[in-house]
């Protein structure tokens, strides 16, 4: 067996989740000009006998040349194997890139796989990062994207440029929340094409109680202003004020909104913060993300609103937000 057998076979399990089982030859012995070049075995991968050549020589043949001598390899298996798989030390950018034009599947061990009938189609492989860790407390894109989750905004299977358009944010910052997510075990992720697809790892009542730990008050900081200078545009009710909307609790005397502080003004037409409650003012709470559960809603989204208040010490406050709860319809 070739010496990149062991390195091929533990990084096809890698990538794909599915480990070769190698098998006798059955080709006999091959002509000189091919065994110069080439180590040929047998492998079963997903209940199919693949041919997998392995290349002795760093001077590869032309592309044509190559796909011509693998095909008189595979013509000396009977019955033939379900397709031919090409494994090297190196190949140049140009052989792997005229490989995939070609539909040639092929491994370099620990760098590429291209293999679209095993799903991995042209997947350059950088050295592998550890994952995650099991975060302590969510970043604000991984909070956020699982209460898209628990709120039922994003049904499954749900793929990461759906989630991004969603949320109003890129495609690598949910697919990082994806990780970070699949690392604490609230999510679970699969490869479905080219497409990656997520879901939550357990149904959305035990999400929530399973993430309680690492989810943190959505509030970065609350500034008190004249209610007539409350900034335009993406704003809703919070705090006590939705809360009120939403249950039996009395309006606060000071109405509360909340905005993602990356809108708050900041240079022009700042609000003047005001030390305390007077005629007029109202609070406005800063949030580490957009209190709307997706893009385009009106209303601060109902568990983002129970982070928000949870560690009130009023009474009435937690009668109401237990009532908020009630609710959800999980």
């Amino acid at each position: 067996m070739h010496q990149l057998a062991p390195p091929f076979q533990a990084y096809v399990q890698q990538i794909t989740g599915r480990a070769p089982v190698w098998l006798p030859w059955t080709g006999g012995t091959l002509p000189g000009y091919l065994e110069q070049r080439y180590v040929p075995a047998l492998a079963m991968l997903d209940g199919q006998v693949w041919l997998i050549v392995f290349l002795r020589q760093q001077d590869v043949p032309a592309p044509l040349q190559l796909l011509k001598q693998l095909e008189q390899l595979a013509a000396r298996l009977v019955p033939p194997a379900a397709g031919t798989c090409l494994v090297a030390e190196h190949l140049p950018p140009y052989l792997r890139n005229r490989l995939v034009e070609l539909g040639q599947p092929f491994v370099v061990p620990r760098r590429q796989l291209f293999w679209p009938a095993m799903g991995s189609a042209e997947t350059v492989q950088r050295p592998r990062r550890l994952p995650p860790r099991p975060a302590k407390t969510l970043e604000p894109i991984a909070q956020q994207l699982l209460i898209a989750l628990l709120l039922q905004r994003l049904l499954p299977p749900v793929t990461i440029t759906t989630a991004a358009d969603a949320l109003g944010v890129t495609p690598a910052s949910i697919s990082q929340a994806v990780k970070v997510l699949e690392a604490s075990e609230l999510v679970h992720s699969q490869r479905d094409g080219r497409e990656r697809t997520f879901s939550l790892a357990q149904a959305g009542r035990i999400a929530w109680e399973r993430a309680q730990p690492l989810l943190r008050t959505p509030v970065r900081q609350r500034v008190r202003i004249q209610h007539v200078e409350l900034p335009t545009g993406a704003v809703v009710r919070a705090g006590e004020s939705a809360l009120a909307a939403q249950t039996d609790l009395v309006e606060p005397l000071e109405p509360v909104h909340a905005m993602a502080s990356r809108h708050w003004p900041k240079r022009t037409a700042v609000p003047t913060a005001i030390p305390t409650p007077d005629a007029g003012t109202g609070m406005v709470e800063l949030w580490r993300y957009p209190p709307q559960a997706t893009k385009g809603e009106d209303d601060v989204d109902p568990l983002s609103l129970y982070l928000s208040l949870r560690d009130s010490k009023d009474e009435r406050v937690q009668l109401a937000l237990k009532a908020l709860m009630e609710q959800i319809p999980w």
